[in-house]
């Protein structure tokens, strides 16, 4: 889909009534533009996998806002729980002439938005009059997000990757109420990881999901053939 005059209006009229609107950025794997992704006063979604880097399929581009997990069945089972390292969403088959419903793994930037849509609609439910020039105020500001790539914003992963912790801390803040305690927490991505029968070495990143300082002061490994090397280290 091309740019249209008539559309970015309708966005535009939309945001004025407070309505905040998440489009997905498409699936090409390219650096381009997406509609209506890509408009003005419309959230441009991106994806990342289990390791926090871009999706193989996900658009980048100097539109993008942020992202969010969208699947990716290119890196199998990494965390080793026996399922494919995609997004469990509802299935719908309605062929026969009934509706039949599932469950099933799926990737994609459509996977992706909801995840930011989702949040969105709790920061809603503590502060109704979020509207979209704030939801962006905060995002360029680094309050509801996991900043990745380059420092600050950037085209692969616009402001960086969705943080609902963060999101709903913020929201309640221009409720009026007091934001959520500043504690730290460790959280280690993916929680588990499995070799499988060729792998030799695999990626493992440890950082802080929470606020506040976090100091990591040493790695080690409870296994004498698991060798632990840091590739780069934020030092908190």
């Amino acid at each position: 889909r091309s740019f249209s005059f008539t559309e970015q209006n309708l966005f535009d009229e939309v945001a004025q009534l407070g309505i905040i609107t998440v489009a997905a950025a498409g699936n090409n794997g390219r650096q381009r533009s997406f509609y209506p992704a890509s408009y003005d006063n419309v959230i441009s979604v991106g994806a990342v996998n289990i390791n926090r880097e871009r999706a193989f399929y996900s658009n980048y581009h100097s539109t993008l806002d942020i992202v969010a997990p969208g699947g990716d069945s290119s890196t199998n089972d990494i965390n080793g729980d026996g399922a494919p390292d995609m997004i469990l969403s509802t299935n719908g088959d309605d062929s026969s002439g009934r509706i039949l419903t599932s469950y099933a793994q799926f990737e994609g930037t459509s996977m992706a938005a909801p995840h930011v849509a989702g949040v969105i609609a709790l920061m809603k439910s503590v502060y109704p009059d979020l509207s979209h020039a704030q939801f962006m105020s905060l995002l360029e500001a680094g309050e509801i997000s996991d900043d990745l790539g380059d420092a600050d914003r950037d085209d692969e992963y616009g402001w960086g990757l969705l943080n609902a912790l963060k999101a709903v801390g913020a929201a309640q803040e221009l409720a009026g109420g007091t934001s959520i305690a500043n504690n730290p927490l460790l959280v280690v991505n993916p929680a588990t990881i499995n070799f499988g029968a060729t792998a030799s070495q695999l990626p493992l990143e440890v950082f802080n999901g929470g606020g506040g300082e976090l100091l990591v002061s040493d790695l080690s490994a409870s296994e004498a053939w698991v060798d632990i090397a840091t590739v780069s280290s934020s030092g908190d």
